[in-house]
């Protein structure tokens, strides 16, 4: 059943709406939404799914939400899954549990869980714990994300970049409990550079600490470099910086 009232739309049980212009969007149950929507807040309690274009100041997902087309919000809250199968915009991403995407711009992402990503993930500060997989490239200005489960991307860019074993994270039993807890990445390059449990054909950077249980092909570095005993480093290399 749908409501429609003082510009606001409400689906409580099993319904769908057309597409529109609303102030605040609540799903309780199963609701899906058929058109290109553009609200103030959009709320799922249960399951829900848009099969347009999304645009609202707000987007708080309690349950499953899949969106099929574009996404664009200032704040996106996920407590559980969500699918955005073309690009997600966003100021600020919170995700506690499961997030798919076609590709990832954002200001601040925090996870605590999983997320995946089929082309580019882009955000001035990306922070964690649980596993990422990008398809394309992480270009952050800080990552600090602590592995709980098998994460990759094709390469990592940013400023800061800080990567550890993941501990004492409870939730995360639910994506690391029988996988390795290991980053596999083509090339990381950053000003600063941290790393543990991580396997990487190249690394370049100013400040390079290469931690416990990685193994890189290539280390560049034009200030200092650290390695664990541990760690393996086929090559190093310090290069003057331009």
């Amino acid at each position: 059943m749908a409501e429609n009232g003082t510009n606001n739309m409400k689906i409580a049980g099993e319904g769908s709406v057309g597409g529109g212009t609303y102030g605040n969007v609540t799903i309780n149950g199963a609701g899906r939404v058929t058109g290109d929507i553009t609200s103030d807040d959009f709320r799922i309690n249960g399951a829900g799914s848009a099969d347009g274009n999304v645009a609202s100041l707000m987007i708080d997902i309690n349950g499953s939400g899949s969106f099929n087309g574009k996404v664009e919000t200032k704040e996106m809250n996920i407590k559980g899954d969500a699918t955005v199968k073309q690009g997600l915009g966003v100021s600020d991403l919170k995700v506690k549990g499961r997030l798919s995407a076609g590709g990832i711009a954002a200001n601040t992402v925090d996870v605590r869980g999983e997320v995946r990503v089929k082309a580019n993930l882009e955000a001035e500060s990306l922070t964690g714990e649980g596993a990422f997989h990008v398809d394309g490239t992480v270009n952050v200005g800080t990552l600090d994300f602590a592995l709980h489960g098998l994460s990759n991307a094709r390469e990592i860019c940013g400023d800061k970049v800080r990567i550890t074993l993941g501990r004492g994270f409870v939730g995360a039993s639910l994506i690391g409990l029988f996988t390795d807890r290991r980053l596999t990445v083509d090339t990381v390059e950053a000003d600063e550079v941290t790393l543990e449990n991580t396997t990487a054909k190249v690394v370049r950077g100013v400040n390079v600490r290469i931690g416990s249980g990685c193994d890189v092909a290539l280390v560049e570095y034009s200030g200092t470099i650290d390695v664990a005993s541990d760690a393996r480093v086929g090559e190093s290399r310090q290069v003057v910086k331009a």
